[in-house]
């Protein structure tokens, strides 16, 4: 048997209940359009989908690994992890569709606008305005096999000038990297943007933070190796 209120005051409660379920409803179904629009333009103007493919910044990033970097922010500090446009002629003129038709490197800033930079071995040393003679770059993202190998082979990269906002870029790992030692310097506006999450496997999902670098004197017997390779290429 239905029930029927039998005084006004239990209509106008029945009534208000019925007026409120609809109003919280009708601000759920808002809310969530907001929300998805809102992720939706996030996608389309600042984040930008990329896959890790090849070897080249491994052990820290491996293939098939999907990263979100933000197009928007251009403050590049040493030690980010940055999405670069393969073809510096095509990141001159790019636009929003260039994306979806292009290729990008991932690799980390090491060198900044300004600064110089040289490699002995699996040494890096860089040299600025705070560091005029120069101090070597302590880099724990490097594979102590990659590092090992650098000695082997007596790697070195003379000192070169970085020009005003160009970037200097390499890959973690160093012996299977086309980088800046390859293909120079690149300009600020071929660093499409810079990584801020890594979100798939979900069992690597992690939010994106800076090296915490150190930085060491350079030692007298880094300084007579020095020494001895400018002499050698100069002659």
């Amino acid at each position: 048997m239905a029930y029927v209120p039998d005084t006004v005051g239990e209509l106008k409660k029945f009534n208000f209940i019925g007026a409120s379920g609809k109003n919280i409803w009708s601000f759920f179904v808002s809310l969530s359009w907001l929300v998805l629009i809102g992720l939706f333009l996030l996608k389309l103007f600042v984040y930008q989908q990329v896959t890790v493919i090849g070897e080249s910044m491994e052990p820290s990033y491996q293939t098939d690994q999907l990263l979100l970097v933000d197009q928007v922010n251009k403050n590049f500090k040493r030690g980010q992890v940055v999405a670069v446009y393969e073809d510096k002629e095509v990141a001159k003129t790019a636009d929003y569709w260039t994306r979806f038709k292009t290729r990008f490197f991932l690799k980390r800033v090491i060198g900044l606008p300004g600064e110089e930079i040289q490699m002995v071995g699996d040494k890096v040393i860089i040299y600025n305005e705070e560091f005029p003679e120069g101090k070597v770059l302590d880099e724990d993202y490097v594979s102590k096999e990659v590092k090992s190998q650098e000695e082997i082979l007596r790697y070195y990269f003379p000192r070169t000038k970085i020009q005003d906002n160009d970037y200097f870029v390499m890959g973690d790992n160093r012996l299977n990297s086309l980088d800046s030692r390859e293909r120079g310097t690149f300009p600020d506006y071929a660093l499409f943007g810079q990584e801020t999450l890594r979100f798939w496997p979900l069992r690597d999902a992690t939010l994106f933070s800076l090296p915490e670098y150190s930085y060491s004197d350079i030692d007298e017997e880094l300084k007579a190796k020095i020494e001895y390779l400018e002499i050698t290429q100069n002659n």
